[in-house]
């Protein structure tokens, strides 16, 4: 399935220009601060257009040179631009009139350390991908020490310098400045995530109607804030409502830091200590199967459903609850150091899950996941096909990992009913009872139902 041809094909050109100056401590940031949450072959992708910029500054290449540059395929060269994109260090325009016009790739500079650490979005996901002792080491290499005590600014001034042009010099000079080209310094903008929230700021309004607090009080960057906040500790309307409320009253304004350390608190509360992890809700559109399309069968519907869920949604259905810290573990490393997607992660939690009496073995979940990350498994589909083809070998793997072999347990794994159900497919080639379709009919309601 190469759903990314839909958008995407190795004979379309591109070129490369730069938002504004890329400098040696924009690569180092790059390197150190978004290589953790966007991987080394996103980045790798960076540096690529960026030389490509600095050094073809109008040249055109199509993207199947960019994928012999980079020795990745045209699937991994697209999720990667994906990342940049979201990470807003990749901007991509397409002509409005005419199709075999080339992209446009524009690259933006990654944010400053002090823009970085500050964010609330980007700082909360390294510091929980990395956790607080590099996070502390990362921040004190970047952060500039404050000035020791007892110094103060000795600084020449301009004027202490230069001297006022007199008026006679100005008019000699001033035909020669008209005739000169002048440079206008581009801004210096920088990456900020590409962050679609739905966030209904009508119902938050609402809310707060009771409170003295006027909507001109919610400023751009205030309601930039509460969507980053919103997005990152998964906050409705309401919960965000009483939150501005408590910070409202301690500084009589909406202020943000105050608001950031007031939503923290509330979730330390709900949570405890952890923080939020950054992961992809659920399987990019360009690999469902069923992205506009209307499942024909029950084994469909189920492919759908594994595509549409995010993992921490599977692991609350399919274990009748909150999801444990040591498991959403799992799911992130699985996410971002094997690179399965989510969909696909999705059909290995509920493998291993419904054959090993829904118990997450860190060792054999990951071994499964390096074997399909080999496999370069990439849709719900071909993940479940593997699963029942290599059941066996699966196994054996749990039996060795996890059971001494003086109490092994001869007592037969439970199939998740997706692979039963396949399997019965393979054993008969005639028709069905009427009966029997029924039953067919009716298992796909009676699994979602008792996840």
């Amino acid at each position: 399935m190469q759903a990314h041809w839909k958008e995407l094909l190795p004979v379309d050109q591109y070129r490369v220009r730069l938002r504004s100056v890329v400098q040696s401590l924009d690569l180092k940031i790059l390197n150190y601060l978004y290589q953790p949450l966007i991987g080394a072959s996103a980045c790798q992708l960076f540096m690529t257009l960026f030389f490509e910029a600095e050094g073809f500054k109008t040249a055109t290449f199509t993207h199947h040179h960019l994928m012999v540059k980079t020795n990745g395929s045209l699937q991994a060269l697209f999720e990667d631009r994906k990342l940049l994109e979201a990470m807003g260090l990749l901007n991509i325009y397409k002509h409005e009139e005419k199709d075999d016009e080339p992209l446009i790739y524009e690259l933006v500079p990654p944010l400053s350390p002090e823009q970085f650490f500050t964010d609330g979005l980007l700082n909360i996901f390294l510091y929980n991908r990395i956790g607080q002792q590099e996070y502390s080491q990362l921040k004190a290499l970047f952060i500039r020490e404050e000035m020791p005590l007892h110094y103060k600014n000795v600084t020449a001034d301009f004027n202490d310098v230069f001297t006022s042009v007199s008026p006679s010099e100005l008019v000699a000079h001033h035909e020669r400045v008209e005739d000169e080209v002048i440079l206008k310094a581009p801004q210096q903008e920088r990456a900020e995530p590409h962050l679609s929230v739905d966030f209904d700021f009508d119902q938050l309004y609402r809310r707060l109607s009771n409170v003295i607090i006027s909507k001109e009080a919610f400023t751009d960057e205030i309601k930039e804030a509460i969507q980053k906040l919103s997005f990152v500790y998964q906050m409705g309307p309401e919960t965000m409502s009483n939150i501005i409320q408590r910070a409202f009253l301690h500084t009589g304004e909406i202020d943000i830091e105050q608001l950031r350390k007031e939503v923290r608190d509330y979730y330390k509360i709900e949570h405890g200590d952890h923080l939020p992890s950054l992961s992809r809700r659920s399987q990019p559109e360009t690999l469902q199967e069923f992205h506009g399309k209307q499942p024909q069968d029950d084994f469909e519907k189920l492919i759908q459903w594994f595509e549409t869920m995010s993992p921490f949604e599977l692991l609350e259905a399919v274990g009748g609850g909150q999801p444990a810290d040591p498991d959403l573990r799992i799911v992130e490393d699985i996410l971002f150091d094997q690179k399965l997607t989510p969909g696909v992660v999705n059909v290995l939690l509920d493998y291993v899950m419904r054959t090993n009496d829904y118990k997450l073995v860190r060792g054999y979940v990951i071994k499964i996941a390096a074997h399909w990350a080999r496999k370069k498994v990439k849709t719900v589909r071909e993940a479940m096909s593997l699963a029942k083809s290599e059941h066996k070998q699966y196994q054996n793997w749990s039996e060795n990992k996890t059971q001494p072999k003086s109490r092994k347990n001869t007592r037969r794994a439970k199939l998740p009913k997706w692979m039963e159900e396949e399997k019965a497919e393979d054993k008969t080639d005639t028709g069905q009872d009427p009966k029997e379709a029924a039953q067919r009919e009716k298992w796909l309601e009676d699994y979602l139902n008792n996840l």
